[in-house]
C-alpha cells in the first residue's frame, strides 16, 4: 500500500486493522498453547518418586541409592548387542572368535597379552 500512489486513506485503515486482528489471533494461539503445555506437563508423572509434574531428571528428591549388584554387572564380553555379562549366552564374539569361559573371564580381561599354553601348564597350583 506504501507503493501506490492512488491509495486511500481508508485502504490504509483496512491494512492496519487486518494486522491487529492477526496479532490478537497469534496472541490468542499463543495463551491456548501455554494452557494445554500446563495440563500436559501436569499429567507428566516421574518415575522415581512417582509425583505427577515433572520427570525423573528434574525429580526434586533427587535419585535414590543405586542397588551395589549394578557396579559388579559389566557391559557384555561379546559385543554383539546391548546386554549384560550376566545375561550373555554367547560362546563367540562380534568377530566369530571363540570366547573363554565364565569363570576364567575376569583373568583374560584384566590380562591384555594371550597367554601360551606352555607357561600355564609349568605353574603349580596354589
Amino acid at each position: 500500500i506504501c507503493n501506490l500512489t492512488d491509495a486511500e486513506l481508508s485502504d490504509h485503515i483496512k491494512a492496519c486493522t487486518n494486522i491487529v486482528l492477526e496479532q490478537f489471533k497469534a496472541e490468542l494461539i499463543v495463551t491456548v498453547i501455554a494452557q494445554q503445555l500446563q495440563v500436559i506437563r501436569a499429567a507428566i508423572k516421574c518415575f522415581e518418586c512417582r509425583e505427577l509434574g515433572h520427570i525423573r531428571k528434574q525429580c526434586p528428591k533427587g535419585p535414590k541409592g543405586q542397588k551395589g549388584n549394578k557396579k559388579s554387572i559389566k557391559p557384555c564380553h561379546c559385543q554383539k548387542g546391548f546386554h549384560w555379562s550376566n545375561q550373555c549366552q554367547s560362546k563367540y564374539d562380534k568377530h566369530g572368535n571363540l570366547l573363554p569361559q565364565q569363570e576364567n573371564l575376569k583373568v583374560c580381561v584384566e590380562s591384555s597379552a594371550p597367554q601360551s599354553n606352555e607357561t600355564t601348564l609349568n605353574q603349580t597350583p596354589i
